[in-house]
Protein backbone atom coordinates (compact mmCIF):
# COMPACT_ATOMS: atom_id res chain seq x y z
CA UNK A 1 0.00 0.00 0.00
CA UNK A 2 1.22 3.23 -0.73
CA UNK A 3 -0.19 6.66 0.46
CA UNK A 4 0.85 10.25 -0.24
CA UNK A 5 0.31 12.91 2.29
CA UNK A 6 0.69 16.73 2.13
CA UNK A 7 1.53 19.08 4.66
CA UNK A 8 1.90 22.94 4.84
CA UNK A 9 5.91 22.81 5.38
CA UNK A 10 8.67 21.36 6.85
CA UNK A 11 7.89 21.51 10.40
CA UNK A 12 4.26 20.26 9.49
CA UNK A 13 5.74 17.29 8.03
CA UNK A 14 8.44 16.41 10.97
CA UNK A 15 5.48 16.73 13.32
CA UNK A 16 3.53 14.27 11.55
CA UNK A 17 6.61 12.16 11.27
CA UNK A 18 7.41 12.45 14.84
CA UNK A 19 3.64 11.55 16.00
CA UNK A 20 4.08 8.50 13.26
CA UNK A 21 6.84 6.91 15.05
CA UNK A 22 5.69 7.00 18.38
CA UNK A 23 2.87 5.19 17.12
CA UNK A 24 4.29 2.53 15.43
CA UNK A 25 7.37 2.41 18.32
CA UNK A 26 4.57 1.48 20.94
CA UNK A 27 2.85 -0.47 18.48
CA UNK A 28 5.52 -3.06 17.46
CA UNK A 29 6.73 -3.35 21.59
CA UNK A 30 3.54 -4.03 22.49
CA UNK A 31 3.35 -6.67 19.84
CA UNK A 32 6.55 -8.30 19.56
CA UNK A 33 8.75 -6.85 22.51
CA UNK A 34 11.30 -4.40 20.37
CA UNK A 35 11.04 -1.18 18.12
CA UNK A 36 14.09 -1.75 15.08
CA UNK A 37 13.80 1.04 12.52
CA UNK A 38 16.48 2.42 10.08
CA UNK A 39 17.69 6.08 10.15
CA UNK A 40 18.14 8.45 7.09
CA UNK A 41 20.56 10.75 6.12
CA UNK A 42 20.35 14.36 4.26
CA UNK A 43 19.22 17.59 6.13
CA UNK A 44 15.20 16.70 6.25
CA UNK A 45 15.74 14.46 8.63
CA UNK A 46 17.00 16.90 11.51
CA UNK A 47 14.22 18.35 12.63
CA UNK A 48 12.23 15.10 13.45
CA UNK A 49 15.78 14.43 15.25
CA UNK A 50 14.81 17.77 17.31
CA UNK A 51 10.95 16.50 17.86
CA UNK A 52 12.06 13.51 18.57
CA UNK A 53 14.87 14.38 21.97
CA UNK A 54 12.06 16.62 23.39
CA UNK A 55 9.04 16.72 25.23
CA UNK A 56 6.84 14.69 24.77
CA UNK A 57 8.34 12.42 22.61
CA UNK A 58 11.44 11.86 24.67
CA UNK A 59 9.33 10.95 27.50
CA UNK A 60 6.58 8.36 26.24
CA UNK A 61 8.71 7.14 23.30
CA UNK A 62 10.25 3.22 24.27
CA UNK A 63 13.98 4.13 23.54
CA UNK A 64 15.17 1.40 25.99
CA UNK A 65 13.54 -1.66 23.88
CA UNK A 66 14.59 0.14 20.42
CA UNK A 67 17.25 -1.11 17.42
CA UNK A 68 18.53 2.12 15.55
CA UNK A 69 20.24 0.93 11.85
CA UNK A 70 20.80 3.67 9.20
CA UNK A 71 19.49 3.00 5.47
CA UNK A 72 23.01 3.99 4.20
CA UNK A 73 25.82 5.80 4.98
CA UNK A 74 29.16 6.82 3.18
CA UNK A 75 32.61 5.40 4.08
CA UNK A 76 33.71 8.05 6.45
CA UNK A 77 34.18 7.81 9.83
CA UNK A 78 31.27 8.82 12.51
CA UNK A 79 32.75 12.32 13.22
CA UNK A 80 33.28 13.12 9.61
CA UNK A 81 30.77 15.85 8.03
CA UNK A 82 29.37 13.50 5.60
CA UNK A 83 28.67 10.67 7.83
CA UNK A 84 24.99 10.13 7.90
CA UNK A 85 25.55 8.88 11.50
CA UNK A 86 27.02 12.25 12.92
CA UNK A 87 23.41 14.12 12.66
CA UNK A 88 21.55 11.62 14.25
CA UNK A 89 23.91 11.10 17.09
CA UNK A 90 24.19 14.93 17.69
CA UNK A 91 20.35 15.38 17.57
CA UNK A 92 19.09 12.59 18.86
CA UNK A 93 20.75 9.61 20.29
CA UNK A 94 23.14 11.47 22.52
CA UNK A 95 19.89 13.02 24.28
CA UNK A 96 17.57 10.05 24.30
CA UNK A 97 18.29 7.04 26.46
CA UNK A 98 18.38 4.47 23.83
CA UNK A 99 21.05 1.80 25.10
CA UNK A 100 24.31 2.18 22.70
CA UNK A 101 24.76 -1.84 22.26
CA UNK A 102 21.19 -1.26 20.42
CA UNK A 103 22.53 1.62 17.75
CA UNK A 104 24.13 -0.19 14.99
CA UNK A 105 26.11 2.69 12.91
CA UNK A 106 27.46 1.71 9.52
CA UNK A 107 31.07 1.59 10.06
CA UNK A 108 32.44 3.63 7.06
CA UNK A 109 35.99 4.27 7.93
CA UNK A 110 36.47 0.54 7.80
CA UNK A 111 36.06 1.30 3.77
CA UNK A 112 32.99 0.28 1.66
CA UNK A 113 32.95 -3.48 1.42
CA UNK A 114 34.15 -4.08 5.23
CA UNK A 115 31.64 -2.32 6.46
CA UNK A 116 29.21 -3.79 4.27
CA UNK A 117 30.47 -7.00 6.11
CA UNK A 118 29.81 -5.53 9.83
CA UNK A 119 26.75 -3.97 9.06
CA UNK A 120 25.53 -7.83 7.66
CA UNK A 121 26.87 -9.43 10.45
CA UNK A 122 24.94 -6.65 12.57
CA UNK A 123 21.66 -6.75 11.15
CA UNK A 124 21.90 -11.08 11.30
CA UNK A 125 22.52 -10.29 15.03
CA UNK A 126 19.46 -8.50 15.71
CA UNK A 127 16.96 -10.54 12.77
CA UNK A 128 18.62 -13.67 12.86
CA UNK A 129 19.91 -15.35 9.64
CA UNK A 130 16.29 -17.17 9.16
CA UNK A 131 14.88 -14.83 6.29
CA UNK A 132 14.98 -11.43 5.27
CA UNK A 133 15.55 -8.18 8.08
CA UNK A 134 12.03 -6.97 8.46
CA UNK A 135 12.12 -3.63 10.12
CA UNK A 136 9.31 -2.08 12.07
CA UNK A 137 10.28 1.32 10.47
CA UNK A 138 12.50 2.92 7.61
CA UNK A 139 13.16 6.69 7.56
CA UNK A 140 13.46 7.21 3.59
CA UNK A 141 14.45 10.30 1.74
CA UNK A 142 14.52 11.27 -1.88
CA UNK A 143 17.17 12.40 -4.25
CA UNK A 144 17.11 15.41 -6.97
CA UNK A 145 18.23 12.26 -9.24
CA UNK A 146 15.61 9.80 -7.18
CA UNK A 147 17.82 8.08 -5.39
CA UNK A 148 17.41 6.76 -2.49
CA UNK A 149 19.48 5.19 0.51
CA UNK A 150 21.92 5.02 -1.47
CA UNK A 151 20.54 3.33 -4.53
CA UNK A 152 21.25 5.49 -6.91
CA UNK A 153 20.17 5.23 -10.67
CA UNK A 154 22.39 3.06 -12.99
CA UNK A 155 24.47 1.21 -9.59
CA UNK A 156 24.56 -2.17 -9.52
CA UNK A 157 23.22 -1.88 -5.88
CA UNK A 158 20.04 -1.40 -7.83
CA UNK A 159 19.74 -5.45 -8.47
CA UNK A 160 21.83 -6.11 -5.04
CA UNK A 161 20.31 -9.46 -3.55
CA UNK A 162 22.37 -9.39 -0.45
CA UNK A 163 20.61 -7.40 2.39
CA UNK A 164 23.72 -4.98 2.12
CA UNK A 165 25.60 -4.05 -0.66
CA UNK A 166 28.90 -1.49 -1.30
CA UNK A 167 28.20 1.32 -3.48
CA UNK A 168 31.97 2.14 -4.88
CA UNK A 169 31.98 6.04 -6.21
CA UNK A 170 27.96 6.76 -7.01
CA UNK A 171 27.28 9.78 -9.23
CA UNK A 172 26.71 11.75 -6.38
CA UNK A 173 28.50 14.88 -4.54
CA UNK A 174 30.34 13.97 -3.02
CA UNK A 175 31.12 11.12 -4.80
CA UNK A 176 32.51 8.67 -1.82
CA UNK A 177 32.26 5.31 -1.74
CA UNK A 178 28.52 4.18 0.43
CA UNK A 179 26.91 1.44 1.72
CA UNK A 180 23.36 0.88 1.63
CA UNK A 181 20.53 -1.48 2.67
CA UNK A 182 19.02 -3.38 -0.65
CA UNK A 183 15.68 -3.76 -2.27
CA UNK A 184 15.04 -6.99 -0.42
CA UNK A 185 15.40 -5.20 2.64
CA UNK A 186 13.62 -2.09 1.84
CA UNK A 187 10.64 -3.78 0.89
CA UNK A 188 10.40 -6.25 3.84
CA UNK A 189 9.79 -3.48 6.01
CA UNK A 190 6.85 -3.28 7.54
CA UNK A 191 6.60 0.75 6.97
CA UNK A 192 8.83 2.89 4.81
CA UNK A 193 8.12 6.73 5.53
CA UNK A 194 9.18 8.76 2.95
CA UNK A 195 9.78 12.62 4.26
CA UNK A 196 9.81 14.95 1.04
CA UNK A 197 10.46 18.91 1.53
CA UNK A 198 11.68 22.31 -0.50
CA UNK A 199 10.80 22.94 -4.39
CA UNK A 200 14.34 21.06 -5.13
CA UNK A 201 12.20 18.04 -5.24
CA UNK A 202 9.17 19.20 -6.85
CA UNK A 203 10.20 17.86 -10.58
CA UNK A 204 11.04 14.14 -9.65
CA UNK A 205 8.09 13.89 -6.71
CA UNK A 206 5.96 14.60 -8.97
CA UNK A 207 7.27 12.44 -11.87
CA UNK A 208 6.58 9.49 -9.29
CA UNK A 209 2.82 10.54 -8.63
CA UNK A 210 2.45 10.78 -11.88
CA UNK A 211 3.91 8.05 -13.99
CA UNK A 212 3.23 4.61 -13.00
CA UNK A 213 6.52 3.99 -15.00
CA UNK A 214 8.86 5.83 -12.79
CA UNK A 215 10.41 3.11 -11.10
CA UNK A 216 12.24 2.54 -14.26
CA UNK A 217 14.07 5.59 -13.72
CA UNK A 218 13.90 6.79 -10.04
CA UNK A 219 14.76 4.08 -7.50
CA UNK A 220 12.60 5.62 -4.40
CA UNK A 221 9.47 4.69 -6.46
CA UNK A 222 10.62 0.86 -6.29
CA UNK A 223 10.15 0.62 -2.43
CA UNK A 224 6.88 -0.99 -1.74
CA UNK A 225 7.25 -1.96 1.83
CA UNK A 226 3.84 -3.59 3.28
CA UNK A 227 3.06 0.25 3.93
CA UNK A 228 4.80 2.89 1.93
CA UNK A 229 3.77 6.65 3.16
CA UNK A 230 4.85 10.13 1.36
CA UNK A 231 5.05 12.32 4.05
CA UNK A 232 5.28 15.71 1.48
CA UNK A 233 5.37 19.39 2.33
CA UNK A 234 3.27 21.72 -0.63
CA UNK A 235 6.63 23.37 -2.07
CA UNK A 236 7.88 19.78 -3.06
CA UNK A 237 4.45 19.01 -4.30
CA UNK A 238 4.54 22.40 -6.13
CA UNK A 239 1.63 24.21 -4.70
CA UNK A 240 2.48 28.06 -4.69
CA UNK A 241 2.42 30.27 -1.20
Amino acid sequence: MVDFYVFQDAAGVSMAAAELMLERAQQAVEEHGRFVLALSGGSTPGLLFELLAEEPFRDVFPWEKTFVFWGDDRAVGPEHEWSNYLMAHKKLLSVVPVPESQVFRIQGELGAVRATEVMSADLESVFGTDGIPRFDFLLQGIGGDGHTASLFPGTDALDAQGWVAPVIAPPANPAVDRVTLTFPVLNAARLALFLVVGQGKKDVFNEILSDPEAGSRYPAARVESEETLWFVDEAALGVLS
